[in-house]
């Protein structure tokens, strides 16, 4: 999940937007695909704040539960970029 610096490489406007939001309201420079939310210093409080983020920027509204502690980035990646195409169809 680490952000490419290459500026040829494909992003991904979700992953990048998830990630973003999880260093800017976790603090934290580094996010593995991997890492469970918990492990990253994520609470329930936080989550809350991810969750928001989100729905300001890429115009999704995800459930409370879609980001428990044991969810892993790469899992929480997968259910935002569903609920992404979702809002699209």
């Amino acid at each position: 999940m680490e952000q490419s610096q290459d500026p040829g490489a494909v992003t991904d406007p979700v992953e990048n937007a998830v990630v973003a939001a999880l260093r800017a309201i976790l603090d934290v420079r580094e996010v593995g695909a991997e890492a469970p939310f918990a492990a990253l210093g994520g609470d329930s409080m936080r989550a809350v704040r991810v969750l928001s983020r989100l729905w300001r920027e890429l115009g999704v509204e995800l459930p409370v539960d879609s980001l428990r502690t044991d969810t892993t980035v790469a899992e929480f990646v997968a259910v935002v970029r569903e609920h992404a195409g979702a809002r699209r169809t």
